[in-house]
């Protein structure tokens, strides 16, 4: 009798009799169920929850730090932010417009996994070592721009009503969202049970031991986005190949450093 308190007999009790039992999940394991791209960008910006399809034709402008334009070795401090000038008079591709939720999964996280995970980077300074997250997660709506005379047009105005941005030195790049996935992850916070700290009433068994319930559930929505791109850093005389607009690797791959950054005060 005299250890039925302690928190090695309740983790027994717990884990054998009534708290359901999951592991932490892979990176493999979410990456193929959410089908995340590690060259898309995965923002926080709720002005556009309500409507999701403004964020189509939205600029944003990459400066220089320290007086140099970021690359792939020097990305991960990248200074982005949205540009008050966007693309107007766009049509958006009604056969990719989708507003049906699809679920993608259920995971549980822990503040490493998040850290490698392109769209659940925002979370990784939410949690302490003994924490987990228990995860929902789903796709709330999608769509690309129509890439037409009226796509074609806007992106040539844009050009001409913006010559101060397009020969401002200190901005490097200057992407134009093309295309986005609305994603919204309901999450709920876990803490390894220790026998000291008071957890909640609802008990998991993650790995092994007995995690208790720490907060409500709560939801967070963020926007995976995907560029064309209106300036690069080149040479004055350089002519505007064919597929000038179309990212190269290494521009998508700094765009994508973007991910876990907030816009919400544009």
């Amino acid at each position: 009798m005299g250890n039925t308190n302690n928190h090695e007999h309740i983790n027994q009790v717990m884990n054998s009799e009534i708290s359901n039992s999951t592991t932490v999940s892979t990176v493999e394991n979410i990456k193929n169920k959410t089908e995340v791209n590690d060259l898309t960008a995965y923002v926080l910006a709720s002005a556009y929850t309500a409507n999701p399809w403004l964020l189509l034709g939205q600029v944003i402008e990459v400066r220089k730090q320290n007086g140099e334009c970021p690359t792939r070795m020097n990305a991960t401090d990248a200074n982005f932010e949205f540009s008050a000038r966007s693309l107007k008079a766009i049509n958006i591709d009604e056969a990719t417009k989708s507003s049906k939720p699809q679920l993608r999964g259920s995971f549980i996280v822990n503040n490493d996994l998040c850290g490698k995970i392109s769209f659940l980077t925002f979370l990784s300074g939410q949690l302490e070592a003994k924490e987990t997250f228990s995860l929902v997660v789903m796709d709330q709506a999608k769509g690309l721009v129509l890439k037409d005379d009226a796509w074609d047009n806007a992106l040539t105005k844009w050009e001409a009503d913006n010559q101060n941005i397009i020969n401002d030195p200190d901005v490097c790049y200057v992407y134009v969202v093309t295309g986005f996935v609305q994603t919204d992850i309901i999450k709920k916070k876990y803490r390894l049970f220790d026998g000291q700290a008071r957890g909640g009433a609802y008990g998991i068994n993650i790995d092994g031991k007995l995690s208790t319930d720490v907060e409500e559930y709560s939801l967070d929505t963020v926007f995976g986005l995907t560029p064309a791109i209106l300036k690069r850093p080149m040479a004055k005389d350089f002519e505007r190949a064919k597929n000038w607009f179309e990212p190269t690797t290494e521009e998508k791959f700094l765009f994508a450093q973007a991910s876990g950054k907030n816009f919400e005060d544009k």
